[in-house]
């Protein structure tokens, strides 16, 4: 997927949307953000491997010496062995020093790439979310960060390492003797061919994989979600069925990716074995022949070893390497995803005096090919209760978010008090409104916490006041522990008590603007009539917008906004549309008559 270009990137940034760059390429940007650390790598790997690529030279002049002197220990010969314990002892510190900032580095691109992720999700537009099951960000979040990590702290040490004993061993070898270099140069691009075919399926099969994973996880959260729901209708058996499909799809692509990466090994082993065998023919030969000693002998063929051992090292952790970069794939296609651009630091916040709002000339669609809002004209008065009533899908949750700015218009402006809200900060936009969903939002803590999210700087006294008021405070001092009462997955409040919280909040938050979005909708007519009392206290002197099916909640509104299909279809307060044969009417008479 091809994302749109952003201009305005921070030179210090790392910029996801070019989309010609793999996540392999990505991960190493990210370590070139610590030059320091990665050149600490660098070297730290050249010198621990140049130390252990020294050990077999050693090795080769000690079995010569001992040849030279027919078994008998000299000194020099014990000079030569302790500088080879001094050698594979440093060798063998600083490779201890290599994986360890290794795998601090890793942590830390980790650590980076959570943070990235959870902040760049919170300025993706709302038009993204409306797209993307939440369980396969959830995922993301967990699990793919989990697998990027575990293939980094794995891969990268052995990867620098590799890349170092390769060249070291070609050189060594090539000073002892070309011959035998040569042998192991033409066998190595048929390994190289090898390992890089079962690759790439194997990294195919990793990516459908995570893809997989992501749909899995989507499926098993909303299912928990709605258990209650799930096993009314009782389809415990068809969600069942339908997770055991997705779950054995999984299975499969895992098992293709085992299959594929499981091949690797084995394969360059096979290649590897092969070569030593041939290694040693020719160099023993060589040595029969007078060209090379017993000891350069020994040592071709511990370099014919050490040669093979990181590409065996490598092929080990393919299956680590391709899981990561198929989920950072993921990862990084969604920080590639254009977010709501910035606003300039000099754009002014909206200021609210009356609250006269003007739609003019407004057209919008989710999609571009299916109009929805088409020339909305419309004028609500400062100070007014503004009630948005329609059939389900007519636009009147899509009217007010267009107002709160959660989307852009494709033409057209709303001004809010003759400002342009395009033109002024979004965040001074939306705090001008206080907003009651019919979907309840609390997080897990307690209820104080929850009340005060909206003005921290609230009262306890003024909390409890404003509890009092819709008769919230009863039952929450009826809880063991009252407003220190712990909320969130283990709720032990009802649907309609969870909403009572959120009206408390708004009327906490003490807008200038509401906006009312079936918020009473899930409490009972007893309670809905004592709610009813503190919004219509709320409401006064502020502008208003109410969205209700219950008619009855917004017969007392100065302006009624009759919608259907994406268009205000009439207009007016609830006498003037009930002496007509309008739609509003017959919506009335629907809900009223006996």
């Amino acid at each position: 997927m091809i994302y749109v270009m952003d201009k305005s990137i921070n030179k210090n940034q790392i910029d996801y949307r070019l989309s010609s760059k793999s996540p392999f390429k990505l991960l190493m940007q990210r370590m070139f953000k610590a030059p320091g650390q990665f050149a600490a790598i660098i070297i730290l790997a050249i010198v621990s491997n140049i130390l252990i690529l020294l050990g077999p030279k050693l090795i080769g002049q000690a079995i010569d010496i001992l040849a030279a002197n027919q078994g008998t220990i000299t000194d020099q010969f014990i000079s030569l062995t302790l500088i080879l314990i001094c050698v594979y002892f440093l060798a063998s510190f600083l490779n201890w020093l290599l994986g360890l900032l290794t795998s601090r580095i890793s942590a830390q691109i980790i650590v980076d790439l959570r943070t990235d992720i959870y902040n760049h999700l919170d300025k993706l537009p709302l038009s993204y979310f409306d797209s993307v099951k939440f369980g396969s960000l959830s995922s993301l979040i967990s699990t793919d960060i989990d697998q990027v990590n575990d293939g980094l702290i794995s891969g990268l040490p052995q990867l620098f390492s590799g890349l170092v004993s390769l060249v070291g061993s070609i050189y060594f070898m090539f000073i002892i003797n070309w011959q035998v270099t040569l042998l192991i140069l033409i066998l190595t691009p048929v390994i190289i061919f090898v390992s890089k075919t079962i690759s790439r399926s194997s990294y195919n099969m990793y990516r459908l994989e995570a893809e997989q994973r992501g749909i899995l996880n989507g499926l098993a959260e909303e299912t928990i979600a709605g258990h209650t729901l799930v096993r009314t209708l009782q389809a415990d058996r068809q969600f069942t069925e339908k997770y055991k499909q997705l779950n054995q799809e999984l299975y499969r692509y895992g098992q293709k990716a085992q299959f594929y990466s499981s091949l690797t090994n084995p394969s360059t082993r096979l290649i590897n074995a092969t070569s030593y065998i041939l290694c040693g023919a020719l160099a023993s030969y060589l040595a029969i022949k007078g060209e090379l000693t017993v000891g350069q002998v020994g040592s071709l063929l511990f370099y014919a070893n050490q040669f093979s051992k990181p590409i065996n090292e490598i092929t080990e952790i393919i299956t680590q390497l391709q899981a990561a970069l198929a989920s950072a794939g993921k990862i990084f296609e969604i920080l590639s995803i254009k977010p709501v651009s910035d606003e300039p630091a000099e754009m002014p916040d909206l200021k609210v005096g009356q609250g006269k709002i003007s739609f003019n000339q407004v057209y919008f669609s989710y999609d571009k090919n299916k109009p929805l809002i088409e020339n909305l004209n419309i004028e609500v008065p400062g100070r007014s209760k503004t009630a948005i009533v329609g059939p389900t899908g007519a636009g009147k949750t899509t009217l007010v978010n267009l107002l709160m700015r959660f989307y852009d218009l494709d033409s057209g402006n709303i001004l809010i008090d003759d400002q342009d809200i395009a033109k002024v900060t979004r965040q001074s936009v939306r705090r001008s409104f206080g907003m009651v969903l019919q979907d309840v939002w609390l997080f897990k803590g307690t209820i104080l916490e929850n009340l005060s999210f909206a003005n921290p700087q609230a009262a306890r006294e003024e909390i409890e006041a404003v509890c009092k008021s819709i008769e919230a405070d009863q039952f929450i001092r009826r809880l063991e522990h009252g407003y220190e009462t712990i909320i969130g997955e283990d709720n032990v409040l009802s649907h309609g008590q969870q909403q009572l919280l959120t009206v408390a909040r708004v009327m906490l938050q003490n807008p200038p603007m509401l906006i009312l979005d079936e918020a009473t909708s899930d409490i009972d007519t007893m309670t809905e009539m004592r709610v009813q009392k503190a919004f219509n206290k709320l409401m006064q002197g502020r502008t208003s917008f109410v969205i209700a099916h219950r008619l009855s909640t917004i017969l007392d509104a100065d302006l009624i906004l009759v919608m259907q299909d994406g268009n205000i279809v009439e207009q007016g307060n609830f006498t003037s549309l009930m002496k007509t044969d309008s739609l509003f009417k017959k919506i009335y008479e629907s809900q009223f008559s006996v």
